[in-house]
């Protein structure tokens, strides 16, 4: 879920843990569920009619880097963010660049 260099973060890896135990297991059971049953909605993604950013940590392996470019050639006019350093949990890995890059986005849509 984290760039392998914050393997032994233990602040993070702890701070990623206590949010996870604040759940219970029915709504872990849940979010594994829909994620297994959920529907492919690449075939919509060139629908998109409104501004559009796409946000993936380099190192993201259970939503790729690829996964996140194919979605951003598919929506018109999109803009994808690339974290580096970052895995999964960009927005608790690289809080400071994920805002940067939200900033960023939102003040080239005034």
């Amino acid at each position: 879920m984290v760039h392998p260099s914050r393997l032994d973060d233990s602040e993070l890896v702890n701070d990623i843990l206590a949010m996870i135990e604040r759940k219970t297991p029915e709504i872990f059971a849940a979010q594994i569920v829909a994620l297994l049953h959920r529907p492919d909605a690449t075939a919509q993604l060139g629908e998109i009619d409104c501004p559009t950013l796409l946000l993936c940590g380099r190192e993201d392996c259970w939503s790729p880097l690829a996964r996140h470019e194919e979605m951003a050639s598919l929506i018109p006019g999109s803009r994808l963010e690339v974290i580096e350093d970052a895995g999964h949990m960009s927005t608790m890995e690289r809080p400071q660049a994920v805002t940067s890059a939200i900033r960023d986005w939102l003040e080239a849509q005034a």
